[in-house]
């Protein structure tokens, strides 16, 4: 059985081609989108076993979608097909100075009916780790029943828990997100948190007291994520901030977060001390955005150990 057992939507990404304001945007790009895609893909190309839960619509775009998630070597036994609802879709829209908006079509896609009848107890049972986000619990009420159910089996079966805050405040606002996602915070064994998207939920600024915040629910293993420092590991032994690999002029800094978790489970998976996890995830991390994308920009071992070696070079 898979080591990981990841659960969420992926919707398909139209990435416009030339910045700008979308309304001026022509052309696009077709890209798959999703955080825990991402992770359980980025997780396989380590060498690691990763399966993903999801429903996609019974259409063209769902069928992209489950092939590129087959092709990346996920275990994909756990998707279904729904021939009365949509893949959800995307734009990203190009700004200046490397910003970037997004503008989301997935109000009654396929996902958002996903519901407790649609985890896989048995994957999860059976899993190392479980991995889950906070965009789930904010799509639908079933969806957020699902994410419980998930939890509430991999606790009953000494399961992993590693949850990444994840807010998005296009899905649903603060006031609502926070009591819930602290509540699945508070189960979790590893909390995988970004720097801005703790400052959008709480409004808090500072690490220190984001930190603060979140040992405050009980938590005993943090990471906070702080983009293109790094990330800081606190644990009851301290806090110590462990550097990223940062990139003058990063191509695309879209899934980083994500690309960040999966080399954090890997070296979880790998029984590497904590640190050495966060150190693995941040240089995951570091790799993905030298390139396009979010699946596409992950890296396997020897491209890992291509930078660790700063032997950059092109291959003739």
């Amino acid at each position: 059985m898979p080591e990981l057992v990841t659960l969420g939507e992926t919707c398909v990404v139209l990435v416009a081609k030339s910045g700008g304001r979308l309304r001026y945007c022509a052309e696009f790009e077709r890209r798959p989108g999703g955080a825990e895609s991402t992770v359980a893909a980025g997780v396989a190309k380590l060498g690691h076993s990763a399966s993903w839960i999801s429903r996609l619509g019974d259409d063209e775009f769902g069928h992209y979608v489950l092939s590129v998630m087959r092709a990346e070597g996920v275990d994909v036994s756990h998707v279904r097909l729904v021939g009365d609802s949509p893949t959800g879709v995307f734009f990203r829209e190009n700004r200046p100075l490397g910003r970037s908006a997004v503008y989301y079509y997935r109000k009654d896609s396929a996902f958002s009916g996903m519901s407790p009848d649609d985890v896989a107890e048995d994957a999860i049972a059976s899993a190392r780790m479980l991995h889950l986000t906070g965009i789930t619990p904010g799509l639908s009420p079933s969806c957020r029943a699902a994410v419980e159910r998930a939890i509430d089996i991999a606790v009953a079966k000494g399961v992993t828990i590693v949850f990444d805050p994840n807010y998005r405040a296009k899905v649903w606002p603060p006031e609502e997100a926070r009591p819930c996602l602290e509540a699945m915070m508070r189960r979790a064994d590893h909390v995988l948190a970004g720097r801005e998207d703790m400052i959008k939920l709480t409004g808090v600024a500072k690490d220190k007291d984001i930190l603060r915040y979140l040992h405050g629910l009980g938590l005993s293993h943090v990471v906070l994520k702080t983009g293109v420092d790094g990330a800081v590991l606190s644990t009851p032994d301290g806090a110590e901030a462990i550097p990223g690999y940062p990139l003058a002029k990063p191509v695309d800094r879209f899934g980083a977060g994500d690309s960040f978790a999966a080399g954090y489970i890997a070296g979880l998976l790998e029984d590497r001390s904590l640190r050495d996890a966060v150190a693995l995830g941040n240089a995951v991390a570091g790799w993905s955005v030298r390139l396009p994308g979010n699946i596409e920009a992950l890296p396997n071992k020897a491209d890992l150990d291509e930078m660790l070696s700063t032997n950059m070079f092109v291959m003739r």
